[in-house]
């Protein structure tokens, strides 16, 4: 067995491995969690002493010294005996710190850092992703106005129906895009993280460590929100922090992947009719079999992936909505597996919305084709506002069409010179204009900020 063997003879889970971001993999690994946690715990200590516990600045220090040197060997070696994470970290972290290993951890639960640093995690990942959604925008708009005029043949039932223009079409995406960025938003602008509030939420802990001084208490939890960048912490919980945060963001994400899996469809029918196809590599092999091939694969591992994510929405709500009383565990190995691959099929999606588009073609003769195959088809509508206009039923002059359709005698007489695209075109400079353009120049921060590295994505 060679070397290069060993690391493929367990299960990775592909969306590290091949379809997320290396810096999205990195904001869920084991190690920046833990880290989190040693942050946590300095942050506790740093504000207890400000608040007049008798904690020393050499031991604080010691633990700064040791914030991310972790030792996951001694970790796994407690937890093999503990059967408790986190007692395992404040067991490891106590041995590397043993100066502070007495106030490490003081008057916190196990949520104190498992939930505060899951706050953070989710934060940073929202940011991430909410960046990529930003300059896949970006990216979309440039398309909308190289195509604003394009016109093509429409489909509802994905049957030939009043033409659109290709921009018109991009426009509908984009403005299901902004929203799912307004929901993100959203649900980051209520964020809060649980701060210090102990084994049952009332901080009874603390108030005995502050010697009953509930001002203290009070000053410690605010303090403790404000080193982790927000105004506040929640003003009540149990234990832990209500498990409904979890689903705001499964639900935006959720619903960010609806609109993927919307947009990754239209794309691929698109591409069956020949008028629109996705970047596609000069070395890039379609099939094993069939070398001809082209296939959209950017778009489909789009639709495969929002499925995906989709299903985890309704996680989130049932776990939020089967915890008992104050806490229960059966939240925990649930967590541990839906928040990181939500948000990593997030950032995959994204990444492949930004290469999808990038650099699409469209096949101006294609779409002239359909056009003139389907002429007759689209003229029938005019025809049928003309008659109207003249004075006969709607309904008689619709009758005459379907009857001259299907008996195949559509002929010159039921057909219109006036048919086209209506108001596509001014829609898409109007949504441009109004909506688009400002929603975009609102996000410039997003749009200029560098792009994290996106080394696993295949």
């Amino acid at each position: 067995m060679t070397q290069s063997t060993q690391g493929f003879l367990e299960y990775r889970n592909p969306l590290t491995t091949r379809y997320a971001s290396t810096a999205m993999s990195r904001i869920f690994s084991e190690h920046h969690r833990a880290s989190l946690w040693r942050r946590l715990w300095i942050v506790l200590a740093e504000e207890q002493k400000k608040l007049g516990l008798k904690i020393r600045p050499d031991q604080i220090a010691e633990m700064k010294k040791q914030e991310s040197k972790i030792d996951f060997d001694r970790v796994r070696a407690w937890e093999l005996k503990l059967k408790h994470d986190v007692m395992s970290h404040v067991k490891a972290f106590g041995e590397a710190t043993p100066k502070a290993e007495a106030i490490i951890h003081l008057g916190a639960t196990s949520a104190f850092v498992t939930d505060n640093a899951d706050v953070l995690i989710i934060r940073e990942a929202s940011e991430l992703v909410h960046q990529k959604l930003c300059v896949a925008l970006a990216e979309l708009r440039t398309l909308i106005e190289k195509w604003k005029s394009v016109t093509a043949s429409g489909f509802t039932h994905f049957q030939p129906a009043q033409p659109v223009t290709m921009g018109k079409r991009l426009s509908v995406w984009a403005q299901d895009l902004c929203w799912d960025i307004e929901e993100i938003e959203f649900c980051l602008s209520r964020l809060r993280p649980l701060g210090c509030k102990g084994a049952t939420g009332t901080q009874a802990s603390f108030l005995t460590l502050f010697e009953g001084d509930s001002k203290k208490v009070e000053a410690l939890d605010l303090a403790i929100a404000k080193r982790l960048g927000f105004e506040s912490a929640v003003a009540v919980s149990g234990q832990t922090l209500s498990r409904k945060v979890d689903s705001w963001f499964l639900d935006a994400l959720s619903h960010m992947a609806s609109t993927a899996s919307k947009l990754s469809y239209d794309f691929r029918l698109l591409q069956h009719t020949g008028e629109l196809k996705e970047p596609f590599g000069k070395a890039q092999v379609g099939s094993s079999a069939m070398a001809y091939k082209r296939n959209p694969i950017l778009a489909e591992r789009l639709s495969s992936l929002a499925r995906f994510l989709m299903t985890l929405s309704t996680n989130g709500v049932w776990t939020h909505g089967v915890q008992w009383l104050e806490r229960s565990l059966d939240d925990s190995a649930n967590r541990r597996i839906v928040l990181a691959e939500a948000f990593l099929a997030a950032d995959a999606m994204a990444e492949l919305l930004i290469r999808l588009f990038k650099k699409p073609e469209i096949d101006r003769k294609r779409i002239q084709e359909n056009l003139k195959k389907y002429e007759a088809d689209f003229a029938s509508e005019a025809w049928m506002m003309e008659q109207s206009l003249k004075g006969e039923s709607r309904q008689k002059a619709h009758e005459k069409v379907r009857a001259a359709k299907f008996s195949g005698k559509l002929t010159s007489s039921k057909r219109s010179k006036a048919f086209g695209s209506g108001l596509a075109a001014r829609q898409v400079d109007l949504f441009l204009k109004q909506e688009l353009n400002p929603f975009l120049k609102q996000r410039q921060k997003q749009l200029k900020k560098k792009m994290p590295s996106s080394a696993a994505a295949l």
